[in-house]
């Protein structure tokens, strides 16, 4: 017989709530910890990485387009990673990513240290990485409602949340400290460490319902089998609709980043850090409100407004270095930033785990993550508008575009309000 997540959840009589229910469960803990790592080791390094593309070239293209290879996998690889987080075991391909990802952040490391990173290499690099992180999403997110039971899945989404953004508002912070005093190697050297950390809470997690689903189909019938579900689930399909337009649009604000530090408002790689940090702080406020609520009728009324207000805010950043009150301003907005993400990214999970078939989680993510895929034209697009025009005005008009699609949708469509 095949594990579940019954074969570990207490007698059913005991009915876990709170704001950290789903800690109750060993295996949910160690994910947990595993999430903490990974989100500590990859701002570190997202950090770095950036600064030292804008050290090498001071090119807002070259930034879009590190970003652009960092992300690219996700369109290429996102469908085969579904298939793969539903055909073998979970934590197989969790650990496989792991390794990649380490191999790749020790490599970096090893080039800057000895003086010979180019740029090409970190092209290189980012879109290996791209790669583990698109095998590394749908296998993630679709173990999560195997190790807690459903009534508290929210809750397990928005502490997985919480683990990624508390590194969020300490890792950046750290990272652009370690440049500062003493160099970009020194913020490779923390992510590795960080990363360490992930591959042994993996290592120890049990994770009984990781196991494959079924491997009776070949791998590219269980393809068409997920695409098909998607096609003819409108609800699935109108949360994708928003997804676009926030992955697309509102996301790759974060290429732009250094850009509006050193140009626009003159904080240096510190500042640069501290901007992410307090985004950061921002998220984890979003992120253990929505872990308090424990469920929520409405999931969709959560995500379209999560959405929008994340769009504004973006937009809002761009129009706040005008305004005449140099940074306290947009390190303002960078909380409603932060928030807006976190909510996002928990309630859009939850709606399609919800209405997701266990067999068919892995795929249905990796659908979703096609929207993702996407972030490399914003990226890129949002590079070109900076150098062509400015940071300031790339923000307001990507922030800008997006609110007025989910606008448009919101008002539409019935049918996510009801969700």
């Amino acid at each position: 017989m095949q594990a579940t997540s019954r074969d570990y959840e207490p007698p059913a009589r005991v009915v876990h709530t709170g704001l950290f229910a789903s800690f109750h469960y060993a295996d949910f803990r160690l994910l947990w910890i595993g999430q903490l790592g990974w989100s500590g080791a990859n701002w570190m390094e997202q950090v770095a990485r950036n600064w030292l593309v804008w050290e090498l070239t001071g090119s807002g293209v070259a930034l879009g387009l590190v970003n652009l290879f960092r992300a690219l996998p996700q369109l290429l690889m996102s469908l085969p990673a579904g298939v793969a987080a539903d055909r073998f075991n979970k934590k197989y391909v969790l650990m496989a990513c792991q390794s990649v990802t380490m191999t790749c952040y020790v490599c970096m490391l090893g080039l800057v240290i000895a003086g010979l990173i180019q740029l090409w290499h970190i092209y290189l690099f980012s879109f290996i990485l791209g790669i583990s992180m698109a095998f590394n999403q749908p296998a993630r997110n679709a173990l999560i409602p195997n190790l807690v039971p459903e009534h508290i899945m929210l809750n397990g989404f928005a502490l997985n949340q919480v683990a990624m953004n508390f590194m969020r508002v300490v890792a950046p912070g750290i990272a652009g400290l370690l440049i500062g005093w003493f160099a970009v190697a020194a913020a490779f050297v923390g992510a590795v460490v960080l990363f360490a950390v992930v591959i042994v809470a993996t290592i120890m997690m049990r994770a009984p319902g990781a196991k494959s689903v079924s491997q009776t189909e070949s791998a590219g019938g269980q393809l068409r089998e997920g695409i098909a579900y998607v096609l003819a689930d409108k609800n699935i399909l109108v949360i994708m609709i928003i997804a676009l337009a926030v992955f697309t649009f509102v996301m790759p604000y974060n290429t732009l980043m250094p850009i509006m530090a050193d140009n626009v408002l003159d904080i240096g790689a510190q500042g640069f850090g501290l901007l992410l940090s307090v985004a950061g702080i921002g998220a984890l406020i979003g992120g253990l409100t929505v872990a308090a609520f424990g469920d929520v009728r409405h999931k969709g009324l959560l995500y379209l407004g999560a959405s929008f207000g994340y769009a504004i805010s973006v937009f809002l950043l761009g129009v706040s270095p005008s305004l005449g009150l140099g940074v306290l301003l947009p390190m303002f907005v960078m909380l409603f930033i932060g928030a807006g993400q976190a909510i996002f990214m928990t309630a859009g999970n939850v709606a399609l785990m919800a209405h997701a078939p266990e067999e068919l989680r892995g795929r249905i993510i990796s659908v979703y993550n096609l929207d993702r895929g996407l972030m490399p034209l914003g990226s890129a697009g949002g590079g070109a508008l900076s150098d062509w025009l400015s940071a300031p005005i790339a923000l307001m008009l990507m922030g800008g575009a997006a609110s007025a699609m989910i606008a448009v949708v919101g008002a539409l469509s019935g049918r996510i309000r009801r969700l």
